[in-house]
């Protein structure tokens, strides 16, 4: 197949029977389109079987349009709109011409996110796996970090019933949970609810897609006994900071002929004593004085996991932080714009979606260059994509100028002077004092000693 110069649309295209059995495969004449059609294909065949009658809005042309309204810089969602059609029509045309409406748009994705959303999930983590070992080979672990974070809404009392108003906001929100590769913010999975969701909850329903050589990284707020069996009993390995709000047990076998490591800690609550083992942990402590930071990981080997590196791993949790405020800053999603719920969750949704095809194509073209891609700057590559959706153009010299531009989203290289931290930490109802204050460890009681060996002796026999 090849684009004869001076014809548009399906005249460009001229089928070559030793490609695909003389079946014709599109080819996109816009730069962009082309790029981001590498990550919807799966959707080619899918079709909206939920529609009563026949739509121009088909699963593939709904998606690709909601990606270009996400990576989109106007303030209306109808300007967005606007220009993503125009982007669309330079290949959709007879034919495959697309819908006319905003309103059109937003029904046809409501009525296929069950089906589609699901699959475009499956095949970004296929295409995700196929990119995460170009950013650290020689490491032994995929450094994954969680976190949770909330996306104002419109003020309405259709988002005030569905999302309902968080404890700490006088205003309806959506709350965000979030699965990030720290290095390059590439987004491995994530669940969206209502404000004052459990980001606990979302981790133990995402445990099971993660994969299997994952270090988790997380903050005090993912505390819990049942939390961290759900993560060992899928053999995922987690390093976590702990605070004030949890309660640890030390030399809880005195008995055992084993070796006891000084490190080992055990989290028993008295409630779960009947049904539930004592789980083994590692507690690491790194830092001194008031920068003493206090670790828990389920990774009991010292050497494959040190203290030092232990430290220095976890301080690239901020990874995932960097990721919030490339959404919320960069991308200009901190506040949703749809009043209505369903429609705001579809934009939501598509958003994020959009931000990881976009760090993907960023990724691929580093790699044409051996660049880093941890190096890979948000801000210049959303001004690139941006500029590529309004241009345009349809020579074929446009792709190599997308690509060749897509190269240089580098960050910089200079060396900061000053320390960019905060002079005074705020404290917030969404940071208790309790988080910042170290474990509770203290020696198991002779009481708790025996129930251990009883609850032995017991699974023993």
């Amino acid at each position: 197949m090849f684009l004869l110069s001076g014809q548009k649309g399906w005249d460009a295209m001229k089928t070559d029977s030793r490609i695909g059995g003389g079946v014709s495969a599109h080819v996109y004449r816009h730069p962009l389109l082309s790029c981001i059609s590498v990550f919807l294909e799966c959707l080619a065949g899918v079709v909206d079987s939920s529609a009563k009658r026949r739509v121009r809005w088909t699963p593939q042309a709904a998606s690709t349009t909601a990606v270009l309204m996400a990576i989109d810089a106007d303030a209306a969602l109808t300007g967005r709109f606007q220009h993503a059609r125009s982007c669309m029509k330079v290949d959709h045309r007879r034919g495959r011409r697309t819908g006319t409406t905003y309103n059109g748009l937003m029904k046809a994705l409501e009525r296929q996110q069950d089906t589609v959303l699901p699959l475009v999930k499956t095949k970004m983590r296929c295409h995700l796996r196929r990119r995460l070992h170009r950013v650290d080979p020689t490491s032994p672990w995929l450094l994954l970090a969680v976190d949770g974070s909330k996306e104002d809404l419109p003020r309405t009392r259709d988002h005030e019933k569905v999302f309902g108003i968080a404890d700490n906001g006088i205003f309806p929100q959506a709350f965000i949970t979030a699965v990030v590769e720290v290095h390059t913010g590439l987004l491995w999975d994530w669940r969206i609810d209502g404000a004052r969701a459990s980001e606990k909850k979302h981790l133990m329903e995402m445990t099971s897609g993660l994969p299997d050589d994952t270090l988790l990284l997380a903050d005090g707020a993912f505390v819990g006994l049942p939390l961290w069996e759900k993560l060992g009993g899928a053999g995922k390995h987690f390093l976590i900071r702990v605070g004030g709000n949890v309660h640890l047990i030390t030399h809880l076998w005195p008995q055992a002929k084993i070796r006891q490591r000084r490190d080992s800690v055990y989290v028993w609550p008295t409630h779960a004593r009947k049904d539930h083992p004592p789980l083994k942990l590692r507690l690491i402590k790194v830092g001194s004085g008031r920068k003493t930071v206090y670790l828990l990981t389920n990774v009991l080997d010292s050497r494959r996991l040190s203290r030092t590196a232990a430290g220095t791993i976890y301080r690239k949790r901020w990874g995932v932080e960097l990721f919030y405020r490339t959404l919320k800053r960069t991308l200009g999603c901190a506040k949703l714009r749809s009043k209505a719920a369903h429609r705001a969750k579809i934009e939501l949704e598509w958003t994020l979606v959009a931000l990881a095809i976009m760090t993907m194509l960023g990724i691929d073209a580093l790699a044409q260059r051996r660049g880093d891609p941890r190096r890979l700057s948000p801000a210049q590559l959303l001004r690139t994509l941006r500029e590529a959706l309004r241009g345009n153009v349809t020579c074929a010299p446009a792709h190599q100028a997308l690509q060749q531009a897509l190269r240089n989203c580098l960050k910089d290289t200079y060396q900061r002077r000053t320390s960019k931290q905060s002079r005074h930490r705020i404290t917030t109802t969404n940071t208790p004092a309790k988080r910042l204050q170290p474990p509770i460890v203290r020696p198991a009681t002779p009481k708790e000693q025996n129930d251990a060996m009883t609850y032995w002796n017991k699974t023993a026999a």
